[in-house]
């Protein structure tokens, strides 16, 4: 049987054992339940959530805030019922700590939510305090704030013997619309946010998937060390020939989830455009060429990480002595996903660009410098290639690594053993 056969039957054995296991199904099937969980599920708890009356006490120390305040939160519930409730609290000669104290029974009795005291220098100090038990509505907050600022403004404007309308005319905010082009094309609605998001959204993906499976390849190479099934497999094919299968048979498996993925994603966003909003921002993201980089760099990544993941599980009995030697490549691919900032604010930039040629983190990079502004061509091919010949570089080192350590057991060797073995190979 020819060398190739014998590759086939490693790629075929590899593929299928790991489809047919129910982890594999398992995580199939959550992998876009949760990512779709995450994405939607805050909006969904936002729009189904019901809203509820707002009870507060108002000390309003100044005498000119309160009847603005009380005038402007005109917001009602879904059955037409007000939504805040105020009630101003006059002093009648009591002391504030004395007031304090009775609202706070009210507030443990839950009679209102909170009270808020405007103190008579409010329109010079610009300072109000709320007290309440729940601080977490912080959308209740920014419409007390708003309206409080507004009135605060407008009563400074009046001393000064200028009219709130006119002035707020003058001093409009002047708001910039942001357009990107794209390859000579405008494409509108692709705000920071959007592009933010959606870039998030894939280097995640990229990362854990290019960490799962590479870890994958190195437990499969643990498992069958630890089991003896190796010494078998080895007397019938070459060690180059196993490790090349192996990797290539779980690259698949990785890529029928992101296949399937792919499917569900397309359904999800066909759903998100419809809702509107950042969802369907990301949705709007979703092109075939983005698709098909995606796909290039998810297999480019995988095989180069791979190959090192073997190499790792080749002189190594145990997950444990695994994980201590796996720590440096797991932390150049921690280090791309915590820089996405630096990459999205200049991704044309020197550091942008030297990055995205670096086998370690040009997979991820260079796709988020694509997806956020499409670098020269000669770059993408560039960073390609590098990919390719990093991979055949590493593929070739592993083999040298995984051609000895594969049938070594007992104490895990340590670098100087491992550089002797490469030299032998």
């Amino acid at each position: 049987m020819s060398s190739m056969n014998k590759m086939l039957k490693v790629i075929k054995r590899e593929y299928l054992e790991r489809v047919k296991k129910k982890s594999f199904l398992i995580g199939t099937i959550l992998g876009p339940l949760l990512m779709g969980g995450i994405i939607f599920a805050p909006m969904m708890f936002m729009k189904f959530t019901p809203e509820t009356e707002v009870k507060i006490a108002v000390i309003d120390q100044s005498g000119v805030i309160y009847g603005e305040l009380e005038s402007a939160l005109t917001d009602t519930l879904s059955d037409g019922s007000a939504k805040y409730r105020l009630r101003e609290i006059k002093s009648n000669g009591l002391e504030i700590e004395s007031i304090k104290k009775g609202l706070n029974q009210e507030i443990e009795s839950d009679a209102i939510d909170g009270y808020l005291i405007l103190p008579s220098d409010v329109i010079s100090e610009s300072k109000a305090t709320f007290f309440g038990k729940r601080l977490g509505n912080l959308k209740t907050m920014e419409k007390f704030e708003s309206v409080i600022d507004n009135v605060v403004i407008s009563e400074r404007l009046k001393r000064e013997g200028l009219r709130y309308d006119i002035v707020g005319k003058l001093v409009r905010e002047v708001k910039i619309e942001m357009i990107q082009v794209k390859e000579g094309q405008e494409e509108t609605g692709k705000g920071f946010d959007s592009i933010f998001m959606s870039t998030m959204v894939f280097i995640m993906m990229l990362y854990m998937s290019i960490l799962m499976w590479g870890i994958a390849v190195q437990r499969s190479v643990i498992e069958e060390k630890n089991n003896r099934v190796i010494e078998v497999m080895l007397s019938s094919l070459r060690p180059i020939d196993l490790l090349i299968g192996k990797i290539i048979g779980v690259g698949a498996v990785g890529l029928t989830q992101y296949l399937i993925w792919v499917t569900c994603a397309i359904a999800l966003a066909l759903y998100g455009l419809s809702l509107g909003g950042p969802v369907a921002e990301v949705a709007a993201s979703l092109s075939p060429a983005t698709l098909g980089y995606f796909i290039v760099f998810y297999l480019l990544g995988f095989f180069f990480y791979a190959t090192m993941f073997a190499g790792v599980g080749s002189v190594c009995n145990t997950d444990q002595e695994a994980q201590q030697l796996q720590q440096p490549i797991v932390l150049c691919l921690v280090f791309t996903i915590i820089i996405p900032m630096m990459i999205i604010q200049t991704p044309d930039g020197l550091f942008a660009t030297v990055l995205s040629m670096i086998p370690l983190f040009a997979p991820i990079v260079m796709f988020m410098r694509i997806n956020i502004l499409t670098p020269p061509a000669w770059q993408i091919v560039l960073s390609i290639l590098i990919m390719i010949g990093s991979i055949y570089i590493s593929a070739l080192i592993s083999a040298k690594i995984f051609r000895i350590g594969i049938l070594m057991y007992g104490k895990r060797p340590d670098v100087r053993e491992i550089f002797k073995w490469m030299r032998r190979a």
